[in-house]
């Protein structure tokens, strides 16, 4: 997040504040099809083509510090294992013994420098999923060693944080985040630590629970309180950049900038943020603002100095959708200053006040989703404000191939002018 792209955004910020229309020649989007939300049809398609081939947030590096630790892995709805190999790389591998089928390892995680099913014990080791061990070998006929090794998913770090994807040709993880990674660079990832996680179940499609953090137009709507809100959805910049990610960040309002002593909306500053450990290398403009940047297909992350929550949306099935929000942060001596027990009364706070926030975004989900499965909704209209989300849907037909997409389900490729290098 280099000085240029601060001045960037300031530019942004100060044009969204007087246009009167969006920008001249802005496309007119056509509604979003419901069933993109609600149908059997496209839930299939999601599942089929998208999930497997995109790269997904499963771990922290440090969840697997040592060689033959493991994690196991399965929000993309099969079974990965993840682990560290005896030359400290990060590999995943399918958690499915290449004999009848059973899982290679049973606990969410572990250690061992050898992977033995427990049903036949099968044996494999660790840096590149070979079968080393069978028992009786002498009853199979013309036994393919190479043959049986564990299937692998790719794999690779960025910021400390451990991705996958089931696609072994897929886009190379650092080309796949591409100019997004500008925005992580003073955040310094690789030292934060998971201060909390919280997980609910919400009734709705995972999409919906995207949405809602993709714009910020629904903010004074649903965020005030005592008719005050923290921030001033009018003067939001937004970029989009390449395979679906993006970035907003959006000032604050009158109120909170005399909250925090500034005396316009871009009079950044560093705020004292007491107690907790803060990053010197993240610029100003982050204490002064919302500035928050989305990882297709799944995450949303509001950046903070004194760190940040991750907000990862996971299918359960067209209507239902896990909701996880964990926390990082950076800690003083580099380690957990909380231990095993409870958050200091600063952090406790802090985890009340965003558990809030979170609160009142869900009380739209359930709602919404019912909603949408009326007959009386034809078509979700989306506005320049909202541009995120058409950008979203964009990506999920490139990924799932637009031939494969009924036509009426489709979004039409508009934003790609718009799309930052």
């Amino acid at each position: 997040m280099d000085q240029a792209l601060i001045d960037r955004i300031r530019t942004d910020m100060a044009y969204e504040y007087h246009r009167t229309a969006p920008p001249d020649g802005f496309p007119r989007f056509h509604d979003i099809p419901v069933g993109r939300h609600i149908s059997d049809t496209f839930e299939a398609l999601e599942q089929k083509y998208m999930w497997p081939r995109t790269w997904v947030m499963a771990c922290r590096a440090e969840d697997i510090p040592e060689p033959g630790d493991y994690i196991v892995f399965t929000d993309l709805g099969v079974s990965l294992l993840i682990v560290r190999g005896t030359d400290g790389e990060i590999r995943c591998f399918y958690n499915t013994c290449q004999h009848r089928g059973a899982p290679v390892v049973r606990e969410d995680r572990g250690s061992s420098r050898r992977l033995r099913c427990q049903y036949h014990s099968w044996t494999y080791e660790i840096d590149g999923g070979k079968l080393v061990a069978l028992p009786d070998e002498r009853d199979f006929v013309d036994f393919d060693w190479e043959a049986r090794c564990l299937p692998r998913a790719s794999c690779d770090v960025f910021g400390g944080f451990v991705f996958v994807n089931r696609d072994l040709d897929a886009t190379p993880l650092a080309e796949w985040i591409g100019p997004a990674a500008e925005m992580f660079k003073p955040f310094e990832c690789e030292s934060l630590r998971e201060v909390y996680r919280e997980s609910v179940i919400v009734p709705c499609n995972w999409k919906v629970t995207a949405e809602a953090f993709l714009e910020v137009y629904h903010f004074k709507h649903i965020h005030s309180h005592n008719g005050v809100s923290i921030l001033d959805n009018r003067g939001a910049a937004m970029g989009l950049y390449q395979n679906g990610h993006s970035r907003m960040i959006t000032p604050f309002s009158e109120q909170n900038q005399q909250r925090v002593d500034m005396t316009s909306w871009d009079d950044w500053k560093h705020v004292d943020h007491g107690q907790f450990p803060t990053i010197d290398a993240v610029p100003a403009m982050v204490d002064c603002t919302s500035t928050a940047v989305s990882l297709f297909p799944n995450i949303i992350i509001p950046l903070g100095r004194f760190g940040f929550p991750i907000n990862l949306f996971w299918p359960i099935d067209k209507s239902t959708t896990r909701l996880d929000w964990i926390y990082y942060a950076p800690v003083d001596d580099g380690a957990h200053a909380w231990g095993d027990g409870e958050l200091p009364d600063h952090w406790r706070i802090r985890r009340d006040q965003y558990n809030a926030i979170m609160g009142e975004d869900m009380m739209n989900m359930a709602p919404i989703q019912k909603s949408m499965e009326s007959p009386a909704l034809t078509g979700i209209a989306t506005n320049y404000q909202e541009r995120r989300i058409w950008h979203m849907h964009e990506q999920i037909d490139r990924i799932i191939g637009v031939e494969q997409i009924p036509p009426e389900l489709r979004v039409e490729p508009l934003l790609g002018p718009y799309i930052e290098s």
